[in-house]
């Protein structure tokens, strides 16, 4: 059997860090302490830097939402089995993705 509370505590823990990473990302994104650059190859170079910061903010922001629907299933009771066939997830899977929602199975 999971050890719910174990489970929660990491994932409030992770989504607090992924928090503590969008807000750092969003800062450096709307150039907050590093103004935009009036040099027009530097410009390129802070627009493709952007691209990059959109992407893991995006990416960390996906996170979240799985975090939050993760603690969710802990509360409904739903936590620990694949939404597609039902069966539990193999812990050593859940260790390493503690949000996931599918079994490796069905995951692949």
């Amino acid at each position: 059997m999971l050890d719910l509370a174990h489970y929660k505590s990491l994932l409030i823990d992770l989504r607090q860090e992924l928090t503590k990473r969008v807000k750092a990302i969003e800062k450096d994104l709307h150039h907050v302490e590093e103004k935009v650059e009036q040099d027009f190859a530097e410009q390129a170079t802070q627009r493709e830097n952007d691209d990059v910061l959109n992407s893991l903010d995006n990416d960390a922001k996906d996170k979240l939402i799985a975090i939050d629907k993760a603690l969710l299933r802990i509360e409904t009771g739903d936590y620990g089995y694949c939404e597609e066939c039902g069966e539990a997830i193999d812990e050593k899977r859940l260790k390493a993705i503690p949000f996931a929602i599918r079994c490796i199975d069905c995951a692949d």
